[in-house]
């Protein structure tokens, strides 16, 4: 083939209006001619193309979900509110490894005694396991994408409940199967209500200071309640049966509605932390 396509004709194919025995001649000379090629590729409009190259680019290089994000969206929560909850430290693997290797010596130590100090020493720690996994849930110097959620357009207060939910959800979840190791009927749950009592607390802290210290703060309130308690020989796992249980019901309820029902609070956690 002699002749090569002119500037019309490669237009003309380029944008469609070349049809019929024009446009079979075209493609039959471009499968041999690489200066032709290349004339048609300068005609071609490009918008269409670099807007599908960016679609699979964006498809490819975005990141996979996790199973955390998986488990969610099967559960009914949006891919994007997925993303956010999955990036909190505490619903990663190491943390959770970790709540459940504390959470195992203690339902061990429980089940291994046979007096009242195997129970005691459980529902000590019990309750902090919420707390704890509470604490990194959102927070400056604990997570990695902490700027990049401060400069999005999503409200903090939604993305710090949901996440305080999220975690408090797996938490109790595991603190409630290891609850099930400790041969001590219904005392073996003692821990829960004031667990959510002190995430609570938090939740409200955090109108003053940042979310890891207000349930650093909580938990060294606990350590001292328990410290003192000992030291007036108080037996705690009469406490946390008889006299605590009323009052962090109680402490929750104050909480949960100081957090979702005053509107300044919600304006406060907007503006969080």
């Amino acid at each position: 083939m002699t002749w090569h396509i002119t500037p019309e004709l490669a237009r003309g194919y380029a944008d469609g209006s070349a049809a019929g025995a024009p446009s079979s001649s075209v493609e039959a000379h471009l499968l041999a001619c690489d200066a032709c090629r290349g004339l048609v590729a300068s005609e071609a409009p490009t918008g269409r193309l670099d807007s599908v190259w960016a679609e699979i680019q964006e498809q490819v290089d975005a990141p996979r979900p996790t199973w955390v994000e998986r488990l969610l969206t099967r559960l009914g929560v949006s891919p994007a509110d997925a993303r956010l909850l999955a990036a909190a430290p505490s619903l990663q693997v190491s943390w959770l490894l970790g709540l459940m290797a504390v959470l195992s010596f203690a339902a061990a130590g429980a089940a291994a005694s046979s007096d009242e100090r195997g129970l005691r020493g459980f529902l000590l720690v019990a309750p902090l396991v919420p707390v704890i996994a509470v604490a990194g849930a959102y927070g400056r110097r604990i997570e990695p994408t902490y700027e990049v959620t401060q400069s999005t357009p999503y409200p903090t207060y939604r993305l710090l409940l949901l996440r305080v939910v999220a975690v408090l959800s797996v938490s109790v979840a595991l603190t409630a199967v290891f609850s099930l190791f400790v041969d001590a009927g219904w005392m073996a749950m003692a821990w829960l209500l004031p667990s959510l009592a002190m995430v609570g607390v938090v939740l409200v802290l955090t109108r003053h200071m940042e979310l890891p210290v207000a349930a650093g703060s909580v938990v060294a309130g606990y350590a001292l309640a328990v410290t003192a308690m000992a030291s007036r020989n108080e037996v705690v796992v009469v406490a946390l049966a008889e006299r605590t249980q009323l009052v962090s019901l109680s402490v929750a309820v104050a909480c949960l509605a100081v957090v979702v029902l005053s509107p300044a609070r919600r304006a406060a956690f907007r503006r969080f932390p």
